[in-house]
């Protein structure tokens, strides 16, 4: 089974801009979606994942030395070594049971619809890796058991597809992307999460009262309030903490500026193209199964794509360092990927918040410091997987991990509910 994975892999590996037309290629002739709609979706999907990707890691690269800066300049040091998801995602690929749990998820999806139990259609292949990296953290916590391995990743799915249905009305009221929901588990989890903190500032005096969100502020002080503009001050207010030059600090205030603007506008021609293919498909689906309304379960990359997301993800880099810095028990120093990540987990936050991002800043920085101690509890096993991937240690450091790692709140919980069983 090992030309599954192989094959997975080598579609993954293309990124949703090549992964996501293919797949919309192969449903659409299998609903027999009209071939002008179907062609038109899929370059126009493929056309949209391409500019989410290019604006946020060019705007990444851009903020990398900042964040560097800010690093030294702060004189942080942890012991266990942040290698970045894309590390993390090709170990897990590696891992001895990933064809069979490719199975799995996709019989249990087709089982869940088949019985009604979810409206669900998992069509994202690449964030089937965080069911086999679940898979995977069971399979070391209990000394190899393949079965306990395999149920943990079937019920990381099942638990993971459950709150992407719960979350559907979210998607489409505030990131206003219908027919569609992220089933994505290192994403998802967190939207349970991120609705209880959103309660808890509700009944906080002071803090329920507070409403900073993008419309409001443009409303209340014009140009000054529009994303453009509070991207720049807020890019180079990052410029500024990391020590930057002028130039460079100029440079990471246009590249913040130009995100905010340009990100909003990607998702515009990726849902040009999704809408019209989504709608064909649920159509000829209604008609089929009379009553039933299917969702399809896509990449929660998407998420970021908002402006109260990419504001909170930026503002909380350097909070993410400090508190890498400062909370007890945290070894890890989050710093491959530190400004995807902060806008991934941002996103649910401000979600349920409804854009305030004086709560998605309160309620990321709570779930930040979460995914700091898992990623640092998980760093032995992460370690081992990674190894066994053919990841080469580089000298003098013991651990491995990666903040992507410590989102996995469902793996962590039933590897740790395994160890019991080992």
């Amino acid at each position: 089974m090992d030309f599954v994975v192989t094959g997975l892999q080598t579609i993954a590996s293309m990124g949703p801009m090549v992964m996501m037309p293919i797949i919309i290629l192969i449903l659409g002739l299998i609903f027999r979606v009209k071939i002008n709609v179907l062609l038109k979706s899929a370059l126009l999907v493929g056309i949209g994942f391409a500019g989410v990707n290019m604006v946020i890691n060019w705007f990444v690269a851009q903020v990398a030395d900042s964040v560097t800066n800010m690093v030294a300049n702060w004189g942080i040091q942890t012991s266990i070594m942040d290698v970045g998801w894309p590390a993390r995602a090709a170990a897990t690929w590696a891992f001895p049971l990933a064809a069979i749990v490719v199975f799995v998820v996709l019989g249990v999806n087709a089982l869940m619809l088949i019985t009604k139990t979810t409206k669900t259609v998992m069509v994202d292949f690449w964030s089937y890796n965080h069911f086999i990296f679940t898979g995977a953290l069971v399979w070391y916590a209990t000394n190899g058991n393949p079965w306990i391995s395999i149920i943990a990743s079937a019920v990381d799915f099942i638990i993971t597809i459950k709150i992407a249905d719960w979350t559907t009305p979210v998607v489409e009221d505030y990131f206003e992307l219908e027919g569609v929901n992220f089933p994505t588990s290192n994403s998802a989890i967190w939207a349970p999460v991120a609705y209880a903190l959103n309660k808890l500032w509700d009944v906080i005096p002071g803090i329920n009262k507070i409403d900073i969100n993008p419309k409001g502020v443009q409303e209340k002080f014009g140009f000054v309030g529009e994303p453009m503009f509070m991207g720049f001050i807020i890019g180079a207010a990052i410029g500024l903490l990391a020590g930057d030059s002028i130039d460079k600090v100029l440079i990471v205030a246009m590249s913040t500026s130009a995100t905010m603007v340009l990100t909003p506008k990607m998702m515009q021609i990726l849902m040009e193209g999704l809408l019209p293919f989504a709608n064909a498909v649920k159509e000829i689906l209604q008609k089929r199964f009379p009553g039933t309304d299917f969702v399809m379960g896509i990449d929660a990359a998407l998420t970021v794509a908002n402006e109260s997301a990419i504001t909170v993800g930026i503002i909380m880099v350097p909070i993410t360092l400090l508190l890498a810095a400062v909370l007890p028990g945290n070894k890890l120093l989050p710093i491959a990927d530190i400004a995807y990540q902060a806008m991934w987990l941002a996103a649910w936050p401000v979600a349920f918040g409804k854009g305030n991002i004086f709560r998605g800043i309160l309620s990321t920085t709570i779930i930040t410091c979460i995914v700091l101690w898992i990623a640092t509890a998980l760093a032995p096993v992460h370690t081992q997987l990674a190894i066994a991937g053919g990841f080469v240690l580089p000298d003098g450091m013991q651990f491995i991990s990666t903040e992507d790692a410590g989102e996995h709140l469902i793996g962590f919980c039933l590897q740790w509910l395994a160890g019991f069983l080992a």
